[in-house]
């Protein structure tokens, strides 16, 4: 599992947590846990299930889709273990 850090504005607790919860309905080999948030910060731990090879990478490709996905949740900047995903 990665430590993954969403900066965003205007985060509500409630729908950031249910927005992060659907990132796992999303992807079926996406997991999910240990959601946290507070303030402009949205944080959790998120790894592939079954896979014990998982690299940053791997979590940054589901991420961006996803963050692509849902183009009304503005973000400010995602870290992803060692990976930076800032929009463009």
């Amino acid at each position: 599992m990665f430590n993954v850090s969403i900066n965003s504005s205007g985060v509500n607790e409630a729908e950031a947590k249910a927005w992060v919860e659907e990132l796992g309905s999303v992807f079926a080999d996406v997991e999910v846990d240990d959601v946290s948030v507070s303030n402009n910060k949205i944080s959790f731990s998120a790894g592939l299930t079954g896979r014990d090879d998982t690299a940053p990478d791997d979590i940054r490709t589901k991420l961006d889709e996803y963050l692509t996905l849902n183009e009304n949740f503005r973000h400010s900047r995602v870290d992803a273990g060692p990976i930076i995903i800032e929009p463009l």
